[in-house]
C-alpha cells in the first residue's frame, strides 16, 4: 500500500496573525460528540499510518518542546465521560519559526487535522473545552497538572479536538489543542494504544487462519464450568486465537456455531450452547471486536460428528464451529 504522508500541509494559510501580544482564545464550552468511544464503535482503517508520532507540523512551525513516553496513561474525553488510554505518548508545543509569514488560522489547522484523519478512516470524538469538575473527579488532578505529566496536551485549557484512528493492532489517539494560535503557538498529544495480539498458540491460531481462508470453515473446542457458559482460563488462548481471525481479516463476519454431546434432556442442552454461544461472542466483544462480525448461536445435541458412546467420541461432538 503506498504510504500515506500524514499532514502535508502544503495549501497557504488563511489568516494573518493578529500580533505577539494577543491572548489566546479560549474555545466556547460547546462540544460536538460524534462517535461512541468504545472500542467496540470506533470503525478499523486499513490505511498505513507511518511511524510514531505520524503527525508533521503546520507550515512554518517547530517542535520547540516535545517529550516521548514509552509507556503513559492519556486522558480523552468524548462528551460525556473521561476515558484513559494507555501507551506510548508524544506531547509536542509547536511554536511558530517565522511570525512576518502568513499562518494557518484556527479553523484551517482544524479543517486540515479533520480531513487527514478522515483520509485514515479515522473519526472525530469530541471538540471543546475539558470540564474541570469532571476531570478533577475522576483523576484527582487538573488540566494544568496533567498537561505537565504528558497525561493532556498542553494548554489544553483552551480546549481540545480529539481523534481515533484504529487498525487491526493499535488505535492512535489523538488530542489537538489549536486555540493559541493566534499567540503563535498550538500543542498536541499522540498516544498508541496496541490492541494485543494475537495468540500464545501460533499453531492454532494459523490453523484456524488457514482452515477458514482455505474451507471458510473451522472447529475449536473450548473449556467452560460444567454445566455452565463461564469460560475457564484454559480457553483463553484459543479465545486469542478467534481474535486473531479478525485481527488479521477486520472486514470478515462469521458464523459461530456451538455444539455439545448430549447432556440432560434436549432442550437443555440447546440452552446451555446458545449461553455457551453468547458468552464467547461477549468475550471476543470485551476484546474490541464489533457485535455485528459475529452471528453467535447453540444448536445442543444437533449434527454430532462421531457416536457419543465415548468419552473422547462426546469431547469430538463438544465443539465450536466457525464459519464464514
Amino acid at each position: 500500500m503506498k504510504k500515506i504522508w500524514l499532514l502535508s500541509f502544503s495549501i497557504h494559510c488563511l489568516v494573518i496573525f493578529t500580533g505577539s501580544a494577543q491572548q489566546p482564545k479560549a474555545v466556547a464550552a460547546k462540544s460536538n460528540q460524534t462517535i461512541r468511544t468504545d472500542s467496540l464503535t470506533i470503525p478499523i482503517s486499513k490505511a498505513e499510518l507511518g511511524t510514531f508520532p505520524y503527525f508533521k507540523t503546520l507550515h512554518n512551525f517547530y517542535a520547540n518542546d516535545s517529550v516521548t513516553y514509552d509507556q503513559n496513561r492519556a486522558y480523552f474525553f468524548d462528551g460525556k465521560k473521561y476515558f484513559a488510554v494507555d501507551g506510548k505518548t508524544s506531547r509536542q508545543n509547536l511554536t511558530i519559526r517565522n511570525s512576518n509569514e502568513k499562518a494557518v488560522s484556527t479553523f484551517g489547522c482544524i479543517q486540515e487535522f479533520d480531513k487527514v484523519i478522515a483520509i485514515l478512516g479515522g473519526v472525530k470524538i469530541y471538540t471543546g473545552k475539558l470540564p474541570d469538575d469532571k476531570l478533577k473527579a475522576y483523576t484527582g488532578s487538573d488540566v494544568v497538572e496533567l498537561g505537565s505529566k504528558g497525561q493532556l496536551t498542553p494548554s489544553a485549557y483552551y480546549g481540545v479536538v480529539e481523534y481515533v484512528i484504529k487498525t487491526a493492532e493499535k488505535e492512535v489517539w489523538v488530542q489537538l489543542q489549536p486555540y493559541s494560535l493566534d499567540s503563535k503557538f498550538y500543542t498536541l498529544l499522540v498516544t498508541e494504544k496496541q490492541i494485543p495480539l494475537i495468540s500464545l498458540n501460533t499453531t492454532r491460531r494459523n490453523q484456524l487462519l488457514t482452515d477458514l481462508e482455505r474451507t471458510r470453515k473451522a472447529t475449536i473446542q473450548l473449556s467452560f464450568e460444567p454445566d455452565d457458559a463461564t469460560l475457564l482460563p484454559e480457553s483463553k488462548d484459543e479465545i486469542l486465537s478467534m481474535l486473531g481471525i479478525f485481527q488479521s481479516h477486520p472486514d470478515w463476519k462469521v458464523a459461530l456455531g456451538c455444539y455439545n454431546a448430549p447432556v440432560g434432556n434436549p432442550a437443555y442442552c440447546l440452552s446451555l450452547t446458545e449461553k455457551r454461544a453468547n458468552a464467547i461472542k461477549q468475550e471476543l466483544m470485551r476484546l474490541g471486536i464489533k457485535s455485528d462480525a459475529i452471528d453467535a448461536k447453540g444448536f445442543g445435541d444437533q449434527k454430532p460428528l462421531v457416536a457419543n458412546d465415548t468419552e473422547q467420541g462426546r469431547l469430538t461432538n463438544t465443539r465450536i464451529e466457525i464459519m464464514r
